[in-house]
C-alpha cells in the first residue's frame, strides 16, 4: 500500500457544525476506526453547506489521500449537497434508484413521504449504495481520481449503525485488514493509566493494542498473533484487573449484567437515591431486559426511603442517608418488595453535589449494597470526586459491577 493510499481524511458537513451550534463527534469516532484499520488520518475538517467549500476540500485532498469519509449533507433539503458535490467531482450524473425509493415508501407505510425525499434515492453513477437500516438516507462509496470516497448521513445513530454493519468490512478490505484479525475487549471503571500499565505488563512482541476511551469504559482492540494468543492475553488482563471489569467484545454494561442474570436465572431489582434511576436505565436500554430486570425504586428523600423501602427511621437518624447501614436496608427492602420475584438487589445512596457535602462526607461519597437470598452480601464505599453527572454515572456503573461480582459467586 502506497503512502497516499494509507492516508485518510474526514469531512464533517453542516452549518450547525461550523457555526458552533452542534459539537462534532463523528471525527473522533471515524478517526479511531481508520486508525484501527492501519490508516493515518491526515485531516478532520468541518465544512459548511456550500458547494464551493466541498470543492476546496476535494481539490486539496484527492491528490494526497487515499480515503475521504464525508458525514452529513444527505438529507432531502436544498442545502444537503453531498450527493451533488461528489457527483461533480467524479464527473458523473446522479442516478435515481427506484429500489431505494420503494424501500423508503415501504419503511414508513403509515406516514406520508414527501416528494422531496426522492432526493435521498439519488446516488452518483457507478457508486455502491451503503444501506441505512436506522434511518432514511443511504450512504454510498466509490472512486474519485483514485481516492475512495465514502458518504454517510449525519445523525449519530444512523452513522454508527452503518459503520458497524457495513463500512467496517468495506474499509477493512481496502486496507487489507480482516475483522477476524482484530480482537476486542471492554474495560469498565479502569483508569487509563492503570490499563496501560497492565497492558505493558502482559503484552507480547507479536501483539499490538490500541484504546478508545468512552467515559466510564475503554474499548481495547488487539491485533497480531493468533486467536489463542490474543485470548491468553485477555485472560491475563482479567486476572490482573478483575474479571468483572473486563469483558471480551465491544460491550455495554447493561448487556453484560443481563447476560450474568440470565446465566444465573435471577432477576435484578434496584434501589436508587443519588442516581435517580440511572441503574434501571442502563439495564433497560438493552432489548429483552425484562428477562433479567424486575424493576426499581427511586427513593430520593428520607421519607421515600422509609415509605418505599422500609428503611428504619432510627438507622437514618443514627448513620445518615449516606451510610453502609442505609444502603443495606435499601437493598433488603427492594428485595422484599419484589415479592420473591427478584433474586438480587443493588442499592445506591450518595452525595452527587455540587451541594450537600460535609467534611466527614464530601461530595462524591457513595455507598453501595448488594443483597440476595434475604441477606446483605456486601456494602462498599466508593469516592468519586467529580462533577454531578459523572458521580451519578460512575456510581451506577460501580453498582452494576458489584452485581457482577455477586453473581460470579452464584452457581
Amino acid at each position: 500500500m502506497s503512502e497516499r493510499q494509507s492516508r485518510a481524511a474526514i469531512l464533517c458537513v453542516g452549518d450547525e457544525l461550523t457555526e458552533g451550534r452542534t459539537l462534532d463527534r463523528h471525527g473522533k469516532f471515524l478517526s479511531e476506526l481508520l486508525t484501527e484499520l492501519g490508516a493515518t488520518v491526515d485531516r478532520i475538517s468541518l465544512v459548511p453547506d456550500e458547494l464551493d467549500a466541498y470543492r476546496r476540500e476535494f481539490l486539496d485532498l484527492f491528490p494526497r489521500v487515499g480515503t475521504v469519509i464525508i458525514t452529513g449533507g444527505l438529507g432531502p433539503t436544498s442545502d444537503d449537497l453531498t450527493r451533488e458535490a461528489v457527483a461533480e467531482a467524479a464527473q458523473v450524473e446522479l442516478e435515481f434508484h427506484e429500489d431505494i425509493w420503494e424501500w423508503l415508501l415501504n419503511r414508513f407505510p403509515h406516514r406520508k413521504i414527501s416528494d422531496t425525499n426522492r432526493k435521498q434515492a439519488l446516488i452518483p453513477a457507478g457508486f455502491e449504495v451503503i444501506p441505512n437500516e436506522a434511518g432514511t438516507a443511504p450512504g454510498f462509496v466509490g472512486e474519485v481520481d483514485g481516492c475512495t470516497v465514502v458518504a454517510l448521513p449525519g445523525p449519530p445513530r444512523e452513522l454508527q449503525t452503518m459503520v458497524d454493519r457495513h463500512l467496517r468490512s468495506i474499509l477493512g478490505a481496502r486496507f487489507g485488514v480482516r475483522e477476524e484479525e482484530i480482537s476486542w475487549a471492554t474495560t469498565f471503571m479502569v483508569p487509563e493509566s492503570e490499563l496501560e500499565e497492565a497492558l505493558q505488563r502482559h503484552g507480547a512482541e507479536s501483539l499490538r493494542w490500541g484504546t478508545n476511551t468512552e467515559g466510564y469504559r475503554i474499548l481495547l482492540r488487539l491485533r497480531g498473533g493468533d486467536e489463542p494468543a490474543r485470548q491468553a492475553f485477555f485472560t491475563r488482563l482479567r486476572g490482573d484487573l478483575g474479571a468483572e471489569r473486563i469483558v471480551e467484545g465491544r460491550a455495554e454494561i447493561g448487556e453484560v449484567v443481563l447476560n450474568d442474570l440470565r446465566r444465573t436465572g435471577r432477576r435484578l431489582v434496584c434501589a436508587e437515591s443519588c442516581t435517580g434511576g440511572l441503574v434501571a436505565k442502563l439495564v433497560t436500554d438493552v432489548p429483552g431486559s425484562s428477562e433479567g430486570f424486575w424493576g426499581g425504586f427511586v427513593a430520593y428523600s428520607n421519607t421515600a426511603k422509609i415509605g418505599l423501602l422500609g428503611v428504619s427511621e432510627q438507622t437514618l437518624a443514627d448513620t445518615g442517608a449516606v451510610s453502609p447501614e442505609t444502603a443495606g436496608e435499601m437493598a433488603l427492602g427492594a428485595l422484599e418488595r419484589s415479592g420473591g420475584e427478584a433474586g438480587i438487589a443493588v442499592a445506591i445512596t450518595g452525595i452527587a453535589g455540587p451541594e450537600g457535602g460535609t467534611e466527614e462526607k464530601p461530595v462524591g461519597t457513595v455507598w453501595l449494597a448488594v443483597a440476595l437470598d434475604g441477606r446483605v452480601l456486601e456494602t462498599r464505599h466508593v469516592f468519586l470526586p467529580r462533577d454531578r453527572d459523572r458521580v451519578r454515572r460512575w456510581s451506577a456503573i460501580s453498582a452494576l459491577l458489584l452485581v457482577r461480582e455477586a453473581l460470579s459467586e452464584v452457581a
